[in-house]
């Protein structure tokens, strides 16, 4: 599986463009925003389908991007946690508006629940509640490659925030322990910051240890 990671948008949110190297089909992870360097980052991916654009969680800086990214990828089927799925068409519910960001609207095409098997080419993606951060987030678990993309639940040496609109600290740590069930070889893709691993996490991370 290629994966290929860059910040992008009005925060720098890592946003991840992924493929099936035997079949080209591949998908775009956490768009925050839909410029140039996205579309040549998937141009070089060698990707000849765009299957999807997958939302971690729908906060403005991971989604910014989502519904301009579609219009060059109609086929593209936006996807994002089912509780989540209401903010990529709200400012208030996505915090652009708390944050004074712009905001780009779109809808959701498919609403992921705990459970769901996402297929790209040969790359299964299973689909893992991980509210806490925010209610419908979600983390997308590679199991035969051992790769889990976290979005903004869980960092290199930390873990999402949540004092912000949605956010509950208690479910937060319930989602993390999940994650302590990773393997420890999970090589861990967050929603900013360097990439980690379940093992390093849970000797360094004090929310995990």
């Amino acid at each position: 599986m290629y994966v290929k990671g860059f910040p992008m948008g009005p925060v720098s949110a890592n946003c991840y463009v992924i493929c099936d190297e035997e079949t080209k089909i591949g998908a775009v992870i956490d768009p925050g925003d839909c410029s140039g360097l996205l579309l040549n980052e998937i141009e070089k991916a060698g990707i000849e389908e765009l299957k999807y654009i997958l939302c971690t969680h729908a906060h403005f800086d991971h989604v910014a991007g989502a519904g301009r990214l579609k219009e060059s990828f109609p086929e593209a089927k936006i996807a994002v946690g089912l509780e989540d799925s209401a903010a990529l068409n709200d400012d208030v519910l996505s915090l652009a508006a708390y944050f004074g960001a712009p905001f780009y609207p779109c809808v959701a095409d498919e609403e992921l629940k705990n459970g769901d098997v996402l297929q790209i080419g040969n790359i299964e993606f299973n689909i893992i509640s991980a509210p806490g951060h925010t209610p419908g987030g979600v983390l997308y678990y590679e199991k035969e490659q051992g790769v889990l993309f976290t979005g903004d639940t869980l960092f290199k040496g930390s873990v999402g925030r949540t004092d912000l609109y949605g956010g509950d600290t208690a479910v937060l740590m319930n989602t993390l322990k999940k994650i302590k069930n990773f393997p420890d070889e999970c090589v861990v893709y967050s929603g900013h910051g360097e990439k980690t691993t379940i093992k390093h996490e849970k000797i360094y991370n004090m929310y995990l240890i």
